[in-house]
């Protein structure tokens, strides 16, 4: 690696590129700037009175290449195109004469200084020219390049530098601070859109429906967080909601009325589900609810506290109150367009178990249900993994290398010598292991990664998943 020179050089002494890769290779000055000004035209305008104004960039040199007692711009083109035709305004050819027209008064008022000592940094490796411009222009590269902003970092600079706090960051900031956002959530709201943010939020029906109002340029709750609030920002998290669906007030109107028939949908599953418990047949019936965001003081919303619930003081309710509670919070409705329901909750402390967790919290199951299952199966297994090393369970005849089916049935019998589950709630796992007909059997599971000739369902996949979820749940509390 040669050491860079730095030297200061006249713009008349600079020559463009032929071979940039912004345009078809030329062969001399003339059509080069042509073709340059034929792909930039109005931009050169806006780069030349930036630079009039604030100088050329300190921290992003012009890299130029010696070519006889010249130098050839290897890095920094437009600038110096920008630069040419300030110096000479006559460069332009007459088919751009409102661009002529303003390059010529902004040769009145340049400091010559800018064209007569540009800043360079020069370098005569071929290698080491094409690595700093390749870097420049093609992307990331893994971290190597340049990383660009997102929308929200873009917004927070920009509040820094202008002294005025953004209204969105604000909220999302405060977001993080409460404890009724679930963390799942929490963990992704760097990945909200802001136009898909800004859509909603500028909506003042959206607002009144999640319980928000601007006060000075702040947006805030009105009272807690709503079970409206919690269904957007997951929408706005884990369903890509496209900018379209709600760029008229129509569509807005038609999304606010979805929210609320998905609510209705919900309370109505959780009803059915307390009917079927309080009747006695829980046992036998699928777990196929949808569950309601918890509020910021503890109760359900809507129809998930029943009149018994409300009533009962004894400890024995108080006890089957707050089991019925936990169960509704694992169960989901089956129309649900992912594997993992949003509100399913577990504390991973393991990196890639979390991130094939929320992956699986967030891929379109119909759109993926080959990605999924096979996501599924890992899960499981790895998760089973964690838990017998985390427990020290392995032996001679346990260890992560032993059977899917023994490694489960090992940790099933764990929770149940240990009172952590009745064999009641670990029959869906009893028949996992044992049955080979069930859309949740490890062998379903291994032929949808050995078998060329089983094509999983969403359907099946999510029945599994609600019969799988109380043993998943305990696996990693």
């Amino acid at each position: 690696m040669s050491n860079p020179i730095y030297k200061k050089i006249n713009i008349t002494n600079l020559l463009l590129n032929p071979s940039n890769p912004r345009f078809n290779p030329v062969e001399h000055q003339s059509e080069a700037i042509d073709a340059i000004i034929r792909d930039q035209q109005d931009k050169l305008v806006v780069l030349a009175r930036h630079i009039s104004l604030y100088g050329l960039n300190p921290s992003d040199l012009i890299l130029v290449k010696p070519y006889k007692k010249q130098w050839v711009v290897r890095e920094g083109n437009r600038r110096v195109t920008a630069l040419k035709l300030v110096n000479e305004p006559s460069l332009i050819p007459s088919d751009f004469p409102k661009l002529k027209k303003e390059f010529q008064q902004l040769s009145l008022t340049i400091d010559k200084d800018l064209l007569e000592n540009i800043q360079c940094v020069v370098l005569e490796s071929e290698d080491e020219i094409n690595e700093w411009v390749r870097l420049k222009h093609t992307g990331q590269n893994e971290g190597a390049g340049t990383v660009s902003w997102d929308g929200q970092q873009t917004s927070r600079f920009r509040a820094i530098a202008e002294g005025k706090p953004d209204m969105r960051l604000t909220f999302l900031d405060d977001l993080r601070r409460m404890e009724a956002v679930p963390q799942y959530i929490k963990d992704r709201l760097g990945d909200i859109k802001k136009t898909n943010f800004d859509r909603l939020i500028g909506d003042p029906d959206i607002r009144n429906l999640l319980g928000l109002e601007i006060v000075d340029n702040k947006l805030q709750l009105i009272n807690d967080i709503n079970p409206f609030l919690l269904m957007v920002l997951n929408d706005l998290v884990y369903e890509d909601l496209n900018v379209g669906t709600i760029y008229l007030k129509k569509d807005r109107i038609k999304y606010i009325e979805s929210l609320k028939e998905r609510l209705k949908q919900e309370d109505s599953a959780i009803a059915d589900r307390q009917n079927s418990e309080n009747s006695g047949t829980m046992g036998d019936t699928h777990n196929t609810g949808y569950h309601t965001p918890k509020l910021s003081n503890g109760n359900y919303s809507a129809n998930a506290v029943t009149n018994g619930e409300q009533q009962s003081s004894s400890t024995t309710n108080a006890a089957s109150n707050k089991d019925n509670n936990q169960k509704k919070a694992s169960s989901y409705h089956i129309n649900r367009k992912t594997l993992v329901p949003s509100y399913h909750k577990l504390t991973i402390t393991h990196a890639r178990l979390l991130k094939i967790f929320n992956e699986l919290k967030s891929l379109i199951i119909d759109d993926y249900p080959n990605a999924v299952a096979v996501l599924v199966r890992v899960f499981i297994e790895l998760s089973v993994d964690c838990f017998i090393t985390r427990k020290g369970l392995a032996d001679s005849k346990l260890s992560v290398d032993s059977k899917l089916s023994h490694k489960i049935d090992a940790v099933a019998s764990y929770f149940e010598i240990n009172k952590i589950m009745t064999k009641n709630e670990l029959r869906a796992i009893r028949q996992m292991t044992a049955s080979e007909n069930q859309t949740h059997s490890v062998r379903t599971f291994h032929s949808y990664v050995h078998n060329k000739d089983v094509t999983p369902s969403s359907t099946d996949l999510k029945s599994a998943w609600d019969d799988i979820w109380p043993f998943i749940e305990q696996i990693w509390r």
